[in-house]
């Protein structure tokens, strides 16, 4: 046995304990310098590597013990990781090892960076006084009910997205950026004074919050980008005085209980571009003034009268945001369905915003820019296999398109709608879809993830507003037609 092994067994406080519960146990340590490392398995067997791979070949309940001297050369414990929720690609990825506890972890406290333990089944973990620590990493980690980071002045990054936080307590962490924290258990947040370098927050789908005034002044957040809290419980005012001046700003609070929604001094890089959206609340005043950054606002169903909606529609007209100032990508929109409808004033400024190239949808009516016409336009396409799954969104009503098949059938193409075709031989074959008007066409691809079954796609050099070719797990796509005369915003 090496010499080193009765100092494990026998130093509980100097070594760190790892309890697993799967049939393997492959963690990544991420280490300065040169330190010893030594890990015992629950076998007895070892490794004095920072990547170990040790294979048990049945799941069960085990200790495994790992010493590192200096403790002060540990920099990143990695034992679950895969970017989930925006996470750093820099990182690298690690499966889930099934880790149900975590013991000794003190002993990094000092010098530890980064922590990655997603997907995995730890209760509890304690972050107190760990004071280089910059990036928790706990995305799905459904068992965490409970995480202490007081005195961790240098955390950036927090993702404890879909676990089962009791309690969320980030007054220890004023450096903090990044808050992923949606589908938990805590009743309230408790921010302190955190809040400065902020710019993301997602603490959605926490419907059982108590404090439901946690947003009614954003102030604590100067830098804020993106703020998504829909279905939290939250009611009365959100006041937002100020959003990020370098970054495009993003605003979702939909299924709440929000009566005022006050943007007044945020929005303000009108270079850039604002999403709002508070559907499915209970607005009955909203207020823009100076909001020049502002390209959509969606206040579906809530209780705006025709005065409030004469007086927002009149200030985003005032605003002047237009196509000749948004980005080619950049769809300018507003909707305001389910409210009351606008007056004649309110109707006015919509025409207005229209001519700018806005659509404006009301419950009663929907205007829209004008459509250009550049004629019938032919989509070729291949798929492999017996069966394929499509979709294509077009802007306007107006337009006619036809799915044709390769053996020689056809199908009416609807707007949004996903098409099957099936019954078709094995092996590759060759389809098209025909447009009225290609400048019409937004989306092409397939209906869902992987179900085309794509081989390629091309016929796009005249379909100036399409914004997005879907083909998502298509595996087997080898060809892609130019795109250049188009305002692609993504190809997924």
């Amino acid at each position: 046995m090496p010499l080193f092994l009765p100092a494990i067994l026998a130093g509980q406080k100097s070594a760190m304990v790892f309890v697993t519960e799967g049939e393997s146990f492959s963690p990544v340590l991420v280490v300065e310098g040169n330190p010893t490392i030594r890990w015992l398995f629950a076998d007895g067997t070892t490794s004095s590597s920072p990547t170990p791979s040790k294979q048990y070949g049945s799941a069960a309940k085990r200790e495994n013990r790992l010493v590192v001297d200096p403790w002060s050369a540990v920099r990143r414990i990695n034992i679950g990781y895969d970017a989930g929720d925006g996470g750093a690609t820099d990182i690298e990825f690690v499966p889930d090892q099934q880790v149900s506890e975590v013991r000794g972890l003190h002993l990094v406290a000092p010098t530890l960076a980064q922590w990655c333990s997603s997907y995995n089944r730890i209760a509890h973990l304690d972050f107190r006084n760990f004071t280089n620590l910059d990036t928790i990493e706990c995305y799905w980690s459904g068992s965490l009910t409970q995480v202490d980071l007081a005195n961790t002045p240098a955390l950036r990054r927090a993702c404890f997205e879909d676990c089962s936080l009791s309690s969320l307590d980030l007054s220890g962490s004023p450096n903090l950026e990044d808050l992923r924290g949606a589908l938990n258990d805590y009743p309230t947040i408790t921010f302190g004074s955190t809040g400065s370098q902020v710019w993301h927050i997602c603490v959605r789908d926490n419907p059982q919050i108590t404090t439901r005034a946690l947003f009614e002044d954003t102030s604590p957040f100067p830098l804020l980008a993106e703020l998504f809290i829909w279905n939290d419980n939250q009611n009365g005012t959100l006041r937002i005085p100020a959003t990020n001046p370098d970054r495009a700003v993003s605003i979702l609070a939909d299924d709440n209980a929000y009566t005022t929604l006050d943007l007044r001094g945020a929005l303000q890089n009108s270079t850039s571009t604002a999403i709002v959206q508070l559907r499915r609340n209970r607005l009955t005043d909203v207020f823009i003034t100076g909001c020049s950054q502002l390209t959509a606002l969606d206040v579906q169903d809530n209780q705006l009268s025709s005065a409030a909606l004469d007086a927002l529609l009149a200030e985003l007209d005032n605003l002047g945001r237009n196509t000749d100032n948004t980005p080619e990508d950049i769809a300018l929109l507003v909707d305001i369905r389910g409210n009351a409808d606008p007056g004649e004033t309110g109707y006015t400024h919509a025409e207005n915003l229209s001519a700018k190239g806005w659509t404006v949808t009301a419950t009663s009516w929907t205007l829209e820019p004008g459509l250009p016409n550049n004629g019938a336009q032919r989509v070729d396409f291949s798929t492999n296999g017996t069966n394929t799954t499509m979709r294509c969104d077009f802007r306007g009503s107006d337009t006619v398109a036809v799915w044709h098949w390769s053996d020689g059938t056809s199908t009416p193409a609807e707007s949004g709608q996903t098409v099957i075709k099936d019954g078709l031989e094995e092996g590759t074959h060759a389809h098209y879809l025909s447009i009225s008007n290609g400048a019409a066409l937004l989306r092409f691809g397939a209906g869902e993830a992987g179900a085309g079954g794509l081989v390629s796609m091309t016929g796009f050099a005249n379909t100036p507003a399409l914004r997005i070719l879907y083909a998502y797990q298509e595996s087997q796509l080898v060809s892609l037609g130019r795109t250049n005369a188009t305002r692609l915003r993504n190809t997924i």
